[in-house]
């Protein structure tokens, strides 16, 4: 969805990293030569359970698991076509590989306060000035609660969040508001639900910069 420039270039403070050596990474719908082999045809873009995921192959497993790469215009056995029902088969089971990516990514992570109507929308290294801005406007009883996106597709939990505020405020790092256009495109989230707070000066977002959007937009509102 984004790269954080300020976390790939800055030097950060995180946890010291314990490795477990008995880890293993999920690979996912693999096939080896002895599943290839209990199948009449291996089809690469096939799904056959209904999540979009379609079972893959490595190089050197076996004949059967060798299959045609091309950027378009092939059916589920990964042929070529120009069949349009074959090929809006296959886009239609991309959709369904994202709707199920979005159950399966990480959730956002909150930071909440009793009684607060106010949502703070965010992602990436925002997030400590964006903490420390909702610490800030708690003192000008101003209470919030705090979203930091962690993935895409986006995770039912972040409408939830959105619609649960008054005042909802998304927080990034660029000049375009990219995280609340893809909200809207996403979601279907209208884009003036979201008051967008843009800092893109090449510096870290503060907290004062934060505080002080919030605090004129709601100003705005009252007056």
């Amino acid at each position: 969805m984004a790269t954080d420039l300020d976390i790939g270039m800055n030097d950060w403070m995180v946890k010291r990293l314990t490795w477990d050596d008995s880890y293993r990474p999920d690979h996912g719908k693999v096939l080896d030569a002895a599943a290839l082999e209990k199948l009449k045809r291996f089809s690469r873009y096939h799904d056959v359970d209904g999540d979009g995921i379609a079972a893959r192959t490595l190089p050197g497993v076996g004949g059967k698991g060798a299959y045609f790469v091309r950027g378009s215009g092939h059916d589920k056995h990964a042929a070529y076509t120009e069949d349009s029902d074959a090929y809006r088969e296959l886009v239609d089971r991309l959709k369904r590989k994202f709707d199920h990516a979005a159950t399966l990514v990480p959730r956002p992570a909150y930071t909440r306060r009793p009684n607060a109507d106010v949502g703070l929308v965010t992602l990436g290294s925002c997030d400590a000035a964006v903490r420390e801005a909702a610490d800030r406007l708690a003192d000008q009883e101003i209470i919030v609660d705090v979203m930091r996106i962690r993935s895409f597709p986006f995770a039912d939990e972040v409408r939830e969040f959105i619609e649960a505020y008054d005042s909802v405020f998304v927080i990034e790092q660029n000049r375009d508001g990219q995280v609340r256009t893809l909200l809207t495109a996403e979601l279907g989230i209208p884009r003036d639900a979201m008051t967008p707070i843009l800092d893109y000066g090449g510096m870290p977002l503060t907290a004062r910069v934060v505080v002080e959007a919030v605090t004129g937009a709601l100003s705005e509102v009252t007056a």
